[in-house]
């Protein structure tokens, strides 16, 4: 449909519509959206025939629709289209559909570079038609209300602003076009920067990056730090993660005033007084009317339409993404490396190291123990492919060069094929979901690891196999614990699976058992000892003096790595803990230091077991904390990506109730006590110690990390990890709920 033919509205038939990239975000949102704005996509794009699938199915399956996975082929059946595909795929097909004289709705970014976004604006100005780009945080009223608060000039000459937005990303994608290079076109500057960097340069003005660093090493980045200069006048810091929480905000100080605003949220944060006075678009602080995702999306592809029927742009114009790609550009033309305080090289002697050019398989490398893992063997110049079950936590990994390959490990075939060539196995996976899946997919790691000859199958156990803890010295020796616990029994099993190859087949294989394994990135006992801390009051029987047999990741990777080189490892467990033993109270009582709040509150442990019975005690939990009960259900990952689709295309009456079971206000929970369970308290209580002798006298096992150094590396990242959440009385501003936080910031 030309525009410069003169018809009239009323003349013109509803724009044909195609979506060119059927993911997770057209499923999830812009088919909701399109849904309730009555506007029916007539052709799906996409080379994958399971997304097309899916996508029909939720756009409605009475209608025909044209499935293909090249939209030229099906060039004449669309006069518009809606183009979500892989990052890097938008400039040349945008330029390609612009040249065809369709009209183009580009989700955000524009393009991946400068001179393909530039030529796509240059074709649809010349063809007269519409090039529209999805950048939707602009339709917040918190957002339009910035806008003209700057323009009024009340804050005076601006002298400097800090954004920072971050979220522990867990995005249900669909492909794995967000971590590849050439796909994505970079990481969260990319992805979550095209979003922010725009908010900032629409409100402020035109700015030249000074620095910017990231953490990738040859992939995609996780967290990014940019720094900048504003033409009219001020400096700007953006600090952007994947892989923890930050404040998401932004806060603006100038000569006269200052203000700090919701990066997507309908909120004003902190203001002074003359900007409390200020209103705009009929909104004055604390006045903004609640915008939910769907309203957001809807409101984007109800004025692509618009544009269309009336022959003239409506909403945000492509020309508009224009200066966020040419601020990401020049980020990546001048990227430093992004130095952690904690990853300083290590000066210690006799570190233990696998050969150069050693192929390394990991199972679990989206964790937290794996991915050290993967870290330290590619410093010593392995080849490591990372076998994980879900592309969208691997975005630690992506920063890496490593393989990663999405891989079921109940799929037999799938295992024994990403197995060929490798020389070592490291089994670090577990499902909590499913103990038959864990023990067939560990069947199947045997199983190929034996058809392929590899050289040593570590498996990645843990101590809890001996729960409860008798008092005393616990050694491999020690009894098996309590099989009547679903993760002890299963953890057992799987350890029986490796020794029983051992023996019966050949298979070259070790069990290792870490103890309390801390530091940078753990998510049991560094992030979540840190969040109870934070946000609420940890309890501890009597004085804390059970013994906690604490031991540091690196001092793990060590024994992992000494399984892999030690012949003598074959057939054997070894219980692997840190140089010294330290009780549970200094334990938090270090994290609480480390983090500048309350340490734990101490209670008899008998007063501690009667008033924490079973069922009374988790009714308790819900009636303080209602949203526990979505939380429990989003932790399976298909009930999340079911409620995740579902959420947009509910009526507003149910959507509001689920919306505040689970996102609340958006903030968390504060005041919160927690109380150890049955099964914690008896951990806490236990005076079981592990002095890791038989990994010491047959693999040379020598932990580096005493309690005191651990703790030290351990608050530099406390600090990078929470330091960033304002305080309020002593307790941090919460972080977004995960889907809270993805629904908007990655879409």
């Amino acid at each position: 449909m030309n525009l410069r033919n003169g018809s009239t509205t009323s003349e013109r038939q509803p724009s044909r519509l195609a979506i060119i990239g059927c993911g997770a975000v057209v499923q999830h949102h812009l088919l909701p959206a399109l849904r309730r704005i009555g506007w029916n996509p007539e052709v799906l794009v996409d080379p994958s025939e399971a997304n097309l699938r899916a996508t029909a199915a939720i756009a409605g399956k009475n209608r025909q629709i044209i499935k293909v996975a090249d939209w030229t082929a099906a060039t004449s059946a669309f006069d518009a289209a809606i183009v979500a595909a892989p990052h890097t795929l938008h400039g040349p097909i945008g330029k390609a559909l612009v040249a065809a004289g369709k009209h183009v709705f580009m989700e955000k970014p524009l393009a991946t570079s400068t001179t393909d976004a530039r030529l796509m604006l240059e074709g649809a100005l010349r063809g007269g038609t519409i090039l529209s780009v999805g950048l939707l945080r602009r339709y917040l009223h918190v957002a339009r209300w910035t806008k003209a608060l700057m323009e009024s000039g009340i804050l005076g000459p601006i002298r400097h602003v800090t954004a920072r937005e971050g979220f522990v990303f867990n995005w249900a994608t669909s492909t794995d076009g967000l971590l590849k290079p050439g796909l994505a076109g970079g990481g969260v500057l990319m992805d979550t920067g095209a979003h922010t960097l725009d908010e900032m340069l629409w409100w402020l003005g035109d700015a030249r990056i000074t620095h910017y660093r990231d953490d990738a090493r040859t992939g995609v980045e996780a967290d990014c730090l940019v720094e900048l200069e504003f033409a009219a006048g001020g400096q700007g810091l953006l600090e952007l993660s994947r892989s923890r929480d930050l404040p998401n905000t932004c806060r603006i100080v100038g000569a006269n005033g200052h203000v700090e605003v919701h990066l997507y949220r309908n909120e004003v944060l902190d203001c002074s007084e003359n900007v409390r006075a200020f209103k705009a678009h009929g909104f004055g602080v604390g006045s903004f009317p609640e915008q939910r995702f769907p309203e957001l999306f809807g409101a984007e592809l109800s004025d692509f339409r618009k544009s269309i029927a009336e022959g003239s742009q409506q909403g945000i114009a492509g020309s508009e993404g224009l200066r966020s790609i040419e601020a990401i550009e020049a980020c990546y033309a001048r990227r430093e490396a992004m130095v952690m305080p904690w990853e300083a090289p290590s000066r210690d002697a006799g570190i233990p190291s696998v050969a150069p050019g050693t192929r390394v398989a990991i199972t679990g490398a989206t964790g937290f123990i794996g991915g050290r893992l993967a870290e330290r063997l590619l410093e010593q110049g392995a080849q490591v492919r990372c076998l994980v079950r879900g592309i969208g936590t691997a975005v630690r990994l992506a920063r890496l060069p490593v393989e990663i390959r999405k891989v079921d490990l109940v799929d037999e075939a799938a295992v024994a094929e990403a197995l060929e060539g490798i020389d070592l196995v490291f089994h670090c996976a577990y499902d909590p979901r499913s103990a038959p899946q864990n023990l067939t997919g560990t069947r199947n790691l045997i199983a190929a690891s034996l058809k392929h000859g590899v050289k040593r199958f570590v498996y990645t156990s843990t101590f809890s196999v001996y729960e409860p803890f008798p008092d005393g010295p616990l050694t491999e020796d020690t009894p098996d614990g309590d099989k009547n616990w679903v993760y002890t029994r299963t953890k057992l099993e799987l350890e029986k699976a490796v020794l029983d190859a051992v023996r019966e087949k050949g298979l070259q294989g070790t069990i290792i058992q870490p103890t309390i394994v801390y530091g940078p990135f753990s998510r049991p006992w560094t992030i979540a000892p840190a969040e109870m801390l934070l946000y609420g009051t940890v309890i501890l029987p009597d004085r804390g003096e059970g013994l906690c047999n604490a031991v540091h990741v690196d001092d793990v990777v060590d024994a992992m790595i000494l399984c892999a080189l030690r012949p003598q490892a074959v057939g054997e467990r070894f219980v692997i803990s840190g140089p010294e033993t330290v009780t549970w109270g200094r334990f938090f009582e270090s994290f609480a230091q480390a983090l500048r709040v309350k340490g734990p509150v101490y209670r008899p442990a008998a007063d501690i077991a009667r008033e924490n019975s079973g069922l009374l005690h988790d009714m308790k939990l819900v009636a303080r904390n209602p949203k526990k009960i979505v939380q429990i259900a989003v932790r399976n990952p298909a009930m999340r990506k079911l409620l995740q689709s579902a959420l947009d295309s509910l009526p507003k009456p149910l959507y509001d109730v689920v919306s505040r079971l689970y996102f609340g206000d958006g903030s968390r929970p504060t005041g919160m006590v927690h109380l150890p369970d049955p099964q914690l308290l008896r951990l806490y209580a236990a005076k079981a110690s592990v002095g890791s002798e038989k990994a010491r006298q047959m693999l040379g096992y020598a932990p580096r990390y005493d309690f005191t150094r651990g703790m030290a590396e351990t608050a530099l990242y406390l600090d990078w990890a929470f330091g960033a959440q304002p305080r309020a009385g002593g307790v941090p501003e919460a972080p977004p709920t995960a889907l809270a936080a993805t629904s908007i910031a990655a879409e």
